[in-house]
């Protein structure tokens, strides 16, 4: 939910005889399971494809692309609250917007649980005709792997360290950016074409103002280059 937010544009497909037709509207409200919309344009005309329980397909324009789900109206928009409902579950990124990345040498503190020991709880019998799981006690140890970044940006970033890092699992990355501390969470994504112990990464959890930071920085970075140049 941390990528839609109040004033959001947001485009509502509807099935009308004369075929599909896109209604624009704008995040009044955000709540975990609903959004309260503004009325949307032409909505009295439109009235009869806006009740309580219809489906309808929408678009909400974020920060990190193209956001795509069905929703139900909830409210319609002749009670001034208009209203539907959203489960980030069944979201999809349909266009991912394309971040600006600038060279960068900083220090990156990757941070991850890894686990040191796993043992029955209880060591009961077993049986050669069932099928059971045993519960399992498991420690884990948090452990630190320190990176350099080669390069930034929005949507994640390119580091290279003396360690492996796990694929497939969520790292917690603690970046110095000048004068800010950036803290976000992301996952490794395969490239067989870095050398070893390069990684690309891809950000699956970042606070809005965190990312805004990184872009600013990748702005100012990227202007002064191309003055560098002119």
């Amino acid at each position: 939910m941390t990528n839609i937010q109040v004033n959001q544009r947001l485009s509502i497909a509807i099935d009308t005889p004369e075929g599909e037709k896109n209604i624009l509207s704008y995040v009044r409200e955000v709540y975990p399971d609903r959004l309260v919309l503004t009325r949307p344009q032409d909505w009295e005309e439109n009235i009869s494809f806006l009740e309580e329980g219809e489906e309808v397909k929408t678009k909400i324009f974020t920060r990190v692309g193209v956001l795509l789900y069905t929703a139900v109206i909830l409210n319609s928009p002749a009670d001034d609250n208009f209203t539907i409902e959203y489960n980030e579950n069944f979201a999809q990124i349909l266009q991912r917007r394309a971040y600006t990345r600038v060279s960068l040498e900083t220090i990156v503190d990757c941070s991850y649980d890894e686990l040191i020991k796993a043992e029955v709880i209880n060591n009961t019998a077993t049986s050669d005709f069932v099928e059971f799981s045993a519960p399992l006690s498991c420690e884990f140890e948090t452990k630190i792997v320190e990176a350099e970044t080669i390069d930034i940006g929005g949507g994640g970033l390119r580091i290279k360290t003396k360690e492996d890092l796990p694929r497939q699992k969520s790292i917690t990355f603690k970046i110095n950016l000048f004068d800010d501390i950036i803290v976000a969470q992301g996952v490794i994504v395969e490239n067989n074409s870095l050398p070893e112990h390069q990684y690309g990464v891809q950000f699956t959890k970042i606070s809005n103002d965190d990312r805004d930071k990184i872009i600013k920085t990748c702005f100012k970075i990227d202007a002064i280059l191309n003055r560098k140049t002119d």
